[in-house]
């Protein structure tokens, strides 16, 4: 006997192929589904409280309740032959309104100076006399620099002297003297204050530390194949607002976060961004878009439905899942003894107990329905159904545990410390799904959490 040669294999499998009956089921059809609006950014927003004690005890320090200066040093700061002068202050009341800042106190002061054109020592303030008194008022406009510190501007000083300094001895007015002494006294904490504004607020090292956790990508699950980035597009401050004895501000951070599967994804290294200033912001607010790939679903489909038994002398082939809108559609290619492809429809929705993306209520359309028992086909919908729930269940469609993977993570990493002096603290507390719809390559999850944290200025 011959044996059969390549080409009479192949003319033999054509003739059977030609002989095997194929159908044609319908692909159902669907009109375009409605498009969602695209995903907000996710913001970040830490507010924070400066308390101007802060501000009180850096002047103390410059300016502080009582000082004497000796003849060197007054004579610096008067512009005149001065011998001594002495003060004593009250308090200091200092508020802020918007970004403007005032600070108000009283002060007694007692001097002596040598007058141009008169000679002699005139003197005010000592016993028996009373010291003299006067009242400082200044004021200042605080704004971000784009060093992230704080920094003044338009600043406007008003020493008044209340008790003129008269010298009956020598029949002169030495108030203008003493004015010139208290205001060279004020032209120096001026000076020396636009040196400390910048120390109490230095936002930077907060922010700067931040962009860069943000850009470190988080495994979701314990096989570090499914990896959740932040992508942070933007940092901004707030602008100032004072109220009182406080101001407050906060950092804003935006972003475009998503999901990767797959092999770790690179860490970006984008520097921290220009600053940039908003209006009032606060809270955690994090939208998210899980992708589920009609290809992964398919495959997982596949698997696991290969070669089951569909009738005499038939089996299933490949398994084809895809979606519009909220409807899955189900591809099932028979082979054997008939050949061709069965359609079924099932609706896709989250299940709250099992905290999946499951599919729904799936079953045959009319005409798959139909042929199916023309060919008395054993393979049904709840057997189809079981392997698609099997395939979303152990894939990456249960979706429960990476929520609260990501939900742990993002409040672990808004409680911690930002820089010297400057801790974060907060919780995200509510993660909740938001849409669920399909592209056209997957469906997808849109997911939103939820939070609040503050920065705590020491």
């Amino acid at each position: 006997m011959r044996p059969v040669g390549r080409i009479g294999a192949v003319g033999i499998a054509a003739a059977v192929a030609a002989c095997t009956p194929r159908f044609e089921v319908p692909r159902p059809s669907f009109a375009a589904p409605s498009v969602l609006a695209p995903i907000e950014p996710a913001t970040i927003a830490l507010p924070v409280s400066i308390e101007l004690s802060v501000l009180q005890t850096r002047i103390d320090s410059v300016f502080p309740v009582t000082d004497s200066l000796d003849r060197a040093n007054c004579s610096a700061i008067g512009g005149l032959i001065c011998h001594q002068y002495v003060y004593r202050r009250d308090s200091l009341d200092i508020r802020m309104l918007g970004d403007r800042l005032s600070l108000f106190t009283r002060l007694r002061f007692r001097g002596r100076v040598s007058l141009p054109g008169v000679g002699g020592i005139a003197s005010c303030g000592y016993a028996p006399d009373n010291m003299r008194r006067a009242e400082l008022r200044f004021g200042t406009s605080l704004y971000w620099r784009s060093d992230w510190r704080l920094a003044s501007r338009a600043t406007q000083l008003a020493p008044k002297i209340l008790d003129p300094c008269r010298v009956t001895v020598l029949r002169v007015d030495a108030t203008p003297a003493m004015l010139r002494l208290v205001e060279g006294q004020t032209a120096r904490l001026k000076q020396q204050f636009d040196s400390i504004v910048p120390v109490i607020a230095d936002f930077k090292l907060a922010a700067d530390s931040l962009w860069r956790t943000m850009q470190r990508p988080i495994a979701l699950d314990s096989a570090s194949t499914v990896w959740f980035t932040m992508a942070p597009e933007a940092a901004s401050l707030v602008a100032l607002n004072g109220d009182g004895p406080s101001v407050s501000t906060g950092i804003v951070l935006t972003a475009r976060p998503r999901v990767v599967i797959g092999s770790t994804p690179p860490t970006e290294s984008r520097p921290l961004p220009s600053l940039t200033l908003v209006g009032k912001s606060s809270g955690i607010h994090v939208p998210l878009e899980i992708e589920i790939p009609f290809d992964d679903l398919s495959k997982r489909a596949t698997a696991l439905l290969a070669g089951e038994v569909a009738g005499q002398g038939i089996t299933v082939g490949d398994i084809a899942v895809w979606g519009v809108g909220d409807t899955a559609i189900v591809k099932v290619n028979v082979r054997g003894r008939i050949s061709g492809a069965l359609y079924l429809l099932g609706r896709v929705g989250y299940d709250v107990a099992s905290r999946s993306v499951l599919i729904g209520d799936l079953r045959f359309t009319l005409e798959s329905s139909s042929k199916m028992s023309s060919i008395k086909a054993t393979l049904g919908a709840a057997r189809i159904r079981r392997a698609l729930s099997d395939a979303t269940g152990h894939g990456r469609l249960a979706i429960g545990a990476q929520l609260d993977k990501l939900q742990d993570q993002l409040t672990e990493q808004i409680n911690r410390e930002l820089a010297p002096g400057l801790t974060l603290s907060g919780d995200v507390y509510d993660a909740r799904i938001d849409a669920l719809y399909a592209t056209p390559t997957a469906f997808v999850v849109r997911v939103v959490f939820d939070g609040a944290a503050q920065l705590a200025l020491r």
